[in-house]
């Protein structure tokens, strides 16, 4: 029991000093367990996806829960992604079941914000609770980031946090936003927009600065691993992309998208993922 503790208190303190430089967002939002830390990088060594491995087609996945056919997700898991009324549904006969829901369109999607105003939300929300203008607006309260100068109840962006928003209160702290009630942790609802893809196989790709997946690269019988791909661990933890079965280290060929460069690479089993940029970077 003591030799368990001292582990796991020495993986905390790993994990805490080495921060993974590899995006770990979609694993966690598919609520996929992760299994040893590597010492070297802060990273696990593989995540353990039971909802990729053992998929069950009479049932829905979002954010590591389980949803049978006819039950609707609560508000809460889907608003800050615009989504609402997600319920889990069999749409064609002796086919996956996918969840069927509805885009939340707000006001200030469709019209410019006025003039001397600014909008106010609330935690994980999509939509603004409010506009305060004119003389109302220079009572509020200011959050500053960097050179940006936020008002009370503006969404902000923590840097080097691309998963953590949060609003502009009275006593903000840059320091102390993982412990601040009106900060909050992005969530991706890739398994409701994008599932045909994550069960069909494709690679998350990830954008800078972004939390969640951009895109996916789609498997295609032309894919080929980089001849400069080089294997960093011959472990059975592989990672698996259409016909291809990379080792931890490989890359695939980078392709062209609109033009962005999009490398992909295994890193961390059991998927392949991507990272995109500029093609003149």
């Amino acid at each position: 029991m003591k030799r368990s503790f001292v582990l796991i208190s020495l993986a905390s303190i790993i994990s805490f000093i080495l921060a993974c430089d590899h995006p770990t967002k979609h694993y966690s939002s598919m609520g996929c367990t992760p299994n040893a830390l590597d010492p070297e990088t802060g990273c696990p060594l593989s995540y353990n996806c039971p909802n990729l491995s053992n998929r069950q087609d009479n049932q829905c996945h979002l954010n590591g829960k389980t949803y049978n056919i006819g039950e609707t997700v609560p508000s809460e898991e889907t608003s800050s992604s615009c989504i609402a009324l997600a319920s889990c549904n069999r749409i064609v006969e002796n086919q996956p079941s996918k969840f069927i829901y509805a885009h939340i369109d707000c006001a200030e999607f469709f019209r410019p914000r006025k003039p001397g105003c600014v909008l106010q939300y609330k935690p994980a929300s999509c939509c603004s609770s409010k506009e305060v203008c004119g003389k109302n607006k220079t009572r509020l309260v200011t959050c500053t980031i960097g050179e940006t100068t936020f008002y009370e109840g503006e969404r902000m962006q923590i840097p080097g946090k691309p998963c953590q928003t949060c609003i502009c209160t009275a006593d903000f702290n840059l320091a102390q936003t993982d412990s601040n009630e009106y900060c909050y942790e992005d969530k991706c609802s890739f398994e409701i927009f994008a599932d045909e893809k994550l069960y069909g196989g494709a690679a998350p790709v990830f954008k800078q600065g972004f939390c969640c997946p951009w895109t996916w690269r789609m498997p295609k019988v032309t894919d080929k691993l980089a001849l400069s791909s080089k294997v960093v661990d011959k472990s059975d933890q592989k990672c698996v992309y259409g016909s291809l079965t990379l080792e931890i280290g490989e890359f695939l060929e980078p392709i062209n998208e609109n033009g962005d460069v999009v490398n992909c690479k295994c890193a961390i089993p059991p998927l392949v993922h991507c990272s995109m940029g500029s093609a003149d970077s």
